[in-house]
Order: C-alpha cells, then structure tokens, then sequence
C-alpha cells in the first residue's frame, strides 16, 4: 500500500498518541475545574448517565474493558460514593450498577469539561474533515474487529 504516512508514523496514530494527548488534557481539566475523576471512572459514570441499573457487562462492553477492569472501577466507583451495586430483581446472580446521588451530581459538571476539551482538540479543523476522520476511524476500527 502506498501511503504519504511512514509505518511509524500510522503507528503512532493508531497506537494512541492522540487518545493519550487527548485524555491527559481531559485529566488536567477535570483538576482545573474541581472535578475529582479519573477518565476511567468518567468514562463509566459516562455509561451510568445514559443508562443507569445497567450491568457489569453492559459497562465493559460499552467501554470496551475486561470484567477484571470493570471490577476494580466500579470498587472504586463505590468507595468514592459515587456507584453502587445492587442485586438484579430477576437474576440474583447479576448485580446492577447504579448512580449514588453524589455520582448523578457529577454529570452536568464533567460533561461541560469533556464538550470544552473536545472542542479545543478540534478547534480550527473543518467539520467536513473531522467527519471524514471519523469515518476512516470506524473502518479502521471495523476492518480490525472483523479480523477475530
């Protein structure tokens, strides 16, 4: 394949340089702003304020984490005081995450922080080309996914 991109350079991009940029300026505007959250754990509050009572599986599959990770997320979730679990009504076996009033009270918040860096990562950047980006990321993603 012919390409303008040098291997290292492709591998930078699709390895994370920019998700890494990206979430430590999440990380420091969370601490400019007084919001005590890691992105781990917004990511999962993220989940829980769209779809709060959902299951462990639910939140891997939707942050695509393993059940370990979930696990050690939603302890901590939990001891902050922001989640808890509760046992599912209809499978005693599964226990639902739920939102502490502590953790609801966190969204308008974040999510006035997540907009504002989202924004500044693509600020002067032409719709049209973060479309364009955005669609070469969902090949990128669905030509991986369907090689399993």
């Amino acid at each position: 394949m012919e390409t303008i991109f040098t291997t290292e350079n492709l591998y930078n991009l699709l390895s994370g340089r920019i998700p890494s940029a990206f979430n430590r300026a999440l990380l420091n505007q969370f601490k400019a702003n007084g919001i005590n959250l890691t992105k781990e754990q917004w990511s999962i509050l993220a989940v829980l304020w769209k779809k709060d009572g959902c299951s462990q599986q639910v939140l891997a599959d939707e942050t695509y984490r393993d059940k370990p990770s979930i696990t050690r997320l939603i302890d901590h979730l939990e001891k902050e005081g922001l989640a808890e679990r509760r046992p599912d009504k209809k499978d005693r076996r599964l226990n639902l995450i739920f939102l502490t009033e502590q953790g609801r009270s966190l969204e308008e918040g974040a999510m006035k922080v997540v907009d504002q860096t989202v924004n500044s990562a693509v600020r002067d950047i032409d719709p049209e080309v973060i479309q364009l980006v955005r669609d070469t990321f969902i090949r990128i993603y669905n030509n991986l996914e369907t090689k399993k």
